[in-house]
């Protein structure tokens, strides 16, 4: 059952952009409903992480904090969103994913190596020590640059998005396109 809920959050959490616009935008779901399943779904995937068959009692190792983190996340801008019945919260998905992974790799280009000489040198242990790892290097950090890039762009695309209220379509069928291509970018 753990693992049922991990998949069924990961899976969740991959098309939560596009399942927000087509509940919210398409078929007219109130706000209310569509938090009360995204904080039922956050609380499960939370007793997933943290129930006591996570551990094994033989052996002894850290909690990983990062679906922990997602799940309360979750759970957060759920209950936020139950309570003020602003659809705001909901969208602010791919901005704070956008804002997190454009501060990860843009930290990296500070403070060295960058976030793409980490990933080809996990890949490819040959690269450390050898004749080519400063222009590898050099690549990668022109790499994690575009990375960069495209996070500000999605990110600002995804803000602007947040203009467009969940339940104004207007008539006008660009808006839902617009809205569909950066959910899909998100």
């Amino acid at each position: 059952m753990k693992n049922f809920f991990r998949v069924l959050f990961y899976i969740l959490a991959a098309v939560y952009p596009i399942l927000v616009f087509t509940l919210l935008v398409v078929f007219k779901l109130p706000i209310r409903i569509l938090s009360l399943c995204i904080v039922v779904i956050a609380f499960g995937f939370f007793l997933s992480v943290t129930g006591k068959n996570s551990f094994n009692k033989n052996e002894k190792k850290a909690l990983d904090w990062r679906p922990l983190v997602s799940s309360v996340l979750f759970l957060i801008a759920g209950v936020v969103c139950f309570v003020t019945e602003q659809s705001i919260f909901l969208k602010l998905y791919s901005v704070v994913i956008s804002v997190t992974l454009l501060s990860v790799f843009g930290s990296t280009l500070i403070f060295e190596p960058n976030m793409c000489f980490r990933l080809a040198t996990m890949t490819d242990k040959k690269i450390i020590g050898s004749s080519y790892e400063q222009q590898v290097n050099k690549y990668c950090k022109k790499v994690t640059i575009v990375w960069c890039a495209f996070f500000i762009i999605n990110g600002s695309i995804a803000l602007n998005v947040l203009d467009f209220p969940a339940n104004h379509v207007a008539g006008s069928i660009e808006k839902e396109y617009y809205c569909s291509a950066i959910v899909v970018l998100g």
